[in-house]
């Protein structure tokens, strides 16, 4: 690790002299814990630099905002997006039943004005406010029965179909083409209200319905302009605060006011520029000269100056940082192998010096920030934890002697295999941190293989990959979102995991009403995932940070990963 070190520490040095105060550049509002989902994080690969601190230039007061999340999206279809960026630019331009509070301190009424909900839990039905598309037309229950008919239709091969759609009444069988789409449980009982019947009970279905795949959606401009109705202003009709200006590929998204959104008098910016740089240092070069007023994930060597500067900011985030393996590949389907990587992994160096301490070292998959079934404890203080970094000299003596077991003692006869990552300098530290680690550790050779972010989704769904860098942001405050990740029929379990006694698990908690049997089955699901079969390594628990222009006031983050600009301005 030697190589690795040396460029870590060189770029310590530039900073020695940097404070390390907490930037107090946050949200006006502070984010309260409350829930969701996956996370892209921002892009990159040019190489590090450490130019010398210097202020942004200050814009006059303005409602122009100048936004960095990431790099040309995959998707900005709702129904289709699975990355935490696609759903930032949904958040702005969809809305569902329920929305997200700007400030992060959970979810409200969003286009139903209101809702009950039957005895047994099971029948939620919604009203309607009066609210206009972006073309002028009025939202109805209809666009909504369209878009989760959309969602799981197996030819829409939705990555949420199976996560989230499993929610509704017949939504898996669906899925699995058992039944047609029409006989979802969702219905137009009139224009203006909306029946959804869900499969089984669900107290958190409030925070499934603002999630942006629920967003309703047009069928007539789908229809009408196929994979392409996404691309430019005319077609790309949305209900949220925002309308699409522009659209141009590698370059920015542009979304003015939407006047017919029934709180349209709440949204303050009179335009948001969405960027889409090529990587994070060049996204930091554009902060600095003033060209942008909030970068998403500012390079890892600038965190010590930007904090010193005033400029940076962050806050815990409900999500895992993880490796994932093609579990039908050979070695990687054998249980010892994935064992073996993962113990080798000494995830409180990645903590403290490749993330400067930002992080905190993941000891299971389900992190701190997640509840019990009744809200009422942390889940992880319950249940035992897998990968202890106190205990990492004991790992790699594990670790070895799972390889040995496996047939390649001493990494003797083991393939060449490749670590895909996003092209990003933080990815790409951490790629090195591990190659020097399976190495040095289980003397095994890992090769390095960095792509473009909408290239490594692809990817990774597809199965063209080995080893891969992977993150999941919780898209509601329960251990499940993170745990459905790994269930068989899932349209994003990259790593094609496949368990009947885990299924079987995660099946039982969904009908378990009980809080405690349910979270004993989640416990269960997970000692499955990780301490019997090894599926994937977790290497630490998130957390949000950013670079800030502070004159940006009244913006907002949750501990889902999701931004919020539509009360922001600039002093």
């Amino acid at each position: 690790m030697k190589r690795l070190l040396a460029f870590i520490l060189a770029g310590a040095m530039v900073f020695a002299a940097s404070a390390c105060s907490n930037n107090n550049a946050a949200p006006t509002q502070p984010p309260a814990a409350e829930s969701t989902a996956d996370n892209s994080s921002a892009p990159t690969d040019a190489p590090a630099t450490s130019e010398a601190a210097s202020e942004p230039v200050q814009a006059d007061a303005s409602k122009e905002l100048n936004i960095f999340l990431a790099t040309t999206p995959e998707t900005i279809d709702p129904n289709l997006g699975s990355a935490l960026d696609s759903g930032n630019y949904s958040n702005h331009t969809f809305e569902g039943l329920m929305r997200y509070k700007w400030d992060g301190s959970g979810v409200e009424p969003g286009m139903a004005e209101s809702y009950t909900v039957s005895d047994d839990g099971l029948v939620w039905t919604f009203k309607l406010r009066d609210s206009l598309w972006s073309d002028g037309q009025p939202v109805t229950a209809d666009d909504f029965v369209y878009s989760w008919r959309r969602l799981v239709d197996p030819d829409t091969a939705a990555p949420y179909a199976v996560d989230m759609g499993a929610f509704i009444k017949n939504g898996m069988a669906v899925t699995e083409g058992q039944v047609p789409k029409e006989d979802l449980g969702v219905s137009a009982i009139d224009q203006k209200t909306l029946e959804v019947t869900l499969e089984n009970p669900c107290p958190f279905f409030e925070q499934i319905a603002a999630f942006a795949t629920f967003s309703p959606i047009r069928q007539d401009t789908v229809e009408a302009n196929g994979d392409n109705w996404t691309k430019t202003a005319e077609t790309f009709i949305s209900n949220g605060p925002f309308k699409m200006e522009s659209y141009a590929t590698d370059d920015k998204m542009v979304i003015v006011p939407n006047p017919g959104y029934w709180d349209a008098a709440s949204v303050v910016p009179e335009k948001i520029n969405f960027l889409f740089l090529s990587d994070d240092n060049a996204a930091l070069a554009a902060f600095r000269s003033g060209e942008l007023d909030y970068q998403d994930v500012p390079p890892e060597e600038e965190v010590l100056a930007l904090k010193n500067d005033g400029f940076y900011g962050d806050t815990p985030e409900n999500g895992t940082y993880y490796i994932s393996f093609n579990t039908q590949k050979a070695p990687l389907d054998n249980v010892l192998v994935r064992k073996a990587l993962t113990l080798a992994v000494d995830t409180q160096f990645i903590a403290d010096t490749v993330r400067n301490g930002n992080v905190k070292p993941a000891e299971a998959f389900i992190g701190d920030g997640f509840y019990t079934s009744g809200h009422s404890e942390p889940f992880r203080g319950q249940w035992q934890t897998y990968v202890s970094p106190s205990k990492y000299e004991e790992n790699k003596a594990l670790a070895q002697q799972a390889l040995a077991d496996a047939g390649y003692p001493g990494g003797e006869g083991f393939p060449k295999l490749s670590y895909l990552y996003n092209t990003n300098s933080t990815h790409a530290v951490i790629g090195e941190a591990l190659q020097d680690m399976w190495k040095n550790v289980l003397g095994i050779e890992i090769e390095l293989r960095s792509a473009e972010w909408a290239t490594v989704l692809q990817d990774r769904r597809n199965g063209n990959f080995d080893i891969s860098r992977n993150g999941w942001i919780a898209d509601y405050n329960d251990p499940v979102t993170m745990l459905n990740l790994f269930t068989s029929t899932s349209g994003n379990n990259d790593g094609k995991y496949s368990s009947a006694e885990y299924d079987a698990k995660i099946e039982a908690s969904n009908r378990e009403t009980d809080p405690a049997k349910r979270d004993q089955l989640l416990h269960e699901a997970e000692d499955i995932l990780l301490g019997q079969d090894w599926a994937l390594a977790p290497i630490y628990y998130y957390t949000i940070s950013w670079a800030i222009n502070p004159a940006l006031k009244d913006w907002g983050v949750t501990p889902l990963g999701y931004k919020f600009f539509q009360k922001a301005y600039k002093e």
